[in-house]
């Protein structure tokens, strides 16, 4: 793979508005030290170039497909989470406003091709990611909700303008639907991830001395994954949106405003479905936040994102009533809940693991027995040695537990 040619370098600077330079020169080196992502390779590209006898110096994001570690490249091909986000970013969202200032909910791009994406690098402008080791606090998940609801305005606002356009009822899905549906390619790493949630249980769970519920809870998972995997499809009942699902703190990016507001913006549209919203809230929510924190916030944080999303639509002269009512928001909600802690089952053990143990995600010797046949083992070593690891992952798997048992009425079994 070429990674930048001079016109392309070029190009990137005349999206910043320079179309003449001299003594054109650029660099890629690590974005960081730190493993940042497990969906790619991510750089800092800095340009530097002679503009009136002066000196100047771009530096900016880059998001590519491993270089250098051909097995983890070859996974990332087969999901198709590139071709995805390229085809996101480079046609349908180039439909959806960007918005500036507290509007913006996701970094500028200023190049894409099949395998590399160029964005600005809101680092220099003072966002910076949350600690991944601790929950969110409630300002920083105001914020976050603030871009999730900016984000899905705009896929309303698209298929409305759409639709006045064409005369006739529009959705994403028609254009795009292959793209904005879960691969089959994604169940065989699903699947790894179930099993290694039943493991865990049968080690830490409360419910593991006991024999004919922790069997009933094992038998019963499945199905619970089988009703996550159903809600990625397009919802029948509920109107849609191009969801990210995959928002938590590495993909979230925060900076207090001159106002002193917190402001988000989040990034990596690689695993976006077309389907019911609240599938975002819930997952970001089970992300990020701790069960209590649940308990107590989640009904005002849906009202806090029905209420950003009005006015997203207000500025477009849609009314929001024409779209989804607050009753249906929470109803869905509550039926994305199930998406939320499995989804959550699957992304947290990983996203906890120390620096060490991710670096095991960039071997190729392990890559595909990780993501493929089993997990277990690496989440079980961490929990015995890690009291905070053990603890936050088994509240959210015991959740998982205590909703099964609470379902078949096997709390005094």
């Amino acid at each position: 793979m070429e990674f930048l040619s001079r016109n392309e370098i070029k190009h990137i600077l005349q999206q910043c508005g320079i179309l003449s330079v001299s003594e054109l020169k650029w660099s890629v080196e690590n974005y960081s030290e730190k493993l940042i992502g497990l969906l790619g390779e991510h750089l800092s590209l800095k340009i530097s170039f002679q503009k009136n006898g002066v000196t100047v110096e771009k530096q900016f994001f880059v998001k590519c497909i491993p270089r250098f570690n051909e097995e983890q490249a070859r996974l990332l091909r087969n999901t198709d989470f590139f071709a995805k986000e390229y085809i996101m970013l480079s046609k349908l969202f180039k439909n959806f406003k960007e918005g500036d200032g507290a509007r913006k909910f996701r970094p500028k791009l200023f190049y894409a091709k099949e395998e590399l994406f160029v964005f600005e690098d809101v680092k220099l402008m003072g966002y910076t990611m949350p600690n991944l080791y601790i929950n969110l606090e409630y300002d920083e998940i105001l914020a976050t909700v603030a871009a999730v609801a900016k984000f899905h305005a705009q896929s309303y606002i698209f298929e409305e303008h759409q639709s006045k356009k064409l005369k006739r009822p529009y959705k994403i899905w028609e254009d795009y639907s292959e793209y904005l549906n879960d691969s089959v390619n994604n169940m065989p790493w699903r699947d790894t991830g179930m099993k290694a949630l039943i493991d865990f249980l049968k080690i830490f769970s409360e419910f593991k001395s006991k024999s004919n519920v922790m069997s009933k809870i094992e038998e019963k998972i499945p199905n619970l994954f089988k009703q996550a995997s159903d809600l990625m499809k397009p919802s029948s009942k509920y109107r849609n949106v191009v969801v990210h699902r995959d928002i938590w703190t590495n993909n979230i990016l925060l900076k207090t405003l001159e106002n002193g507001q917190l402001h988000a913006l989040i990034v990596d549209f690689q695993t976006v479905v077309y389907c019911a919203p609240m599938l975002d809230l819930s997952s970001l929510l089970y992300f990020n936040t701790s069960k209590e924190f649940r308990a107590t916030y989640t009904e005002r944080i849906i009202e806090f994102y029905y209420d950003i999303l009005k006015q997203e639509l207000q500025f477009e002269n849609i009314n929001i009533l024409s779209i989804v009512d607050k009753q249906s928001i929470l109803e869905s909600y509550e039926e994305s809940a199930v998406f939320g802690m499995t989804q959550a089952a699957l992304i947290v053990p990983i996203m906890l693991l120390d620096e060490e143990r991710k670096q095991v995600y960039n071997d190729p010797m392990y890559i595909a027995t990780l993501n493929f046949v089993s997990r277990s083992q690496i989440f079980i070593d961490l929990a015995k040695e890690d009291n905070k690891y053990r603890e936050r992952v088994l509240e959210l798997f015991d959740e998982i537990a205590e909703k099964i048992v609470n379902s078949l009425n096997l709390k005094n079994s």
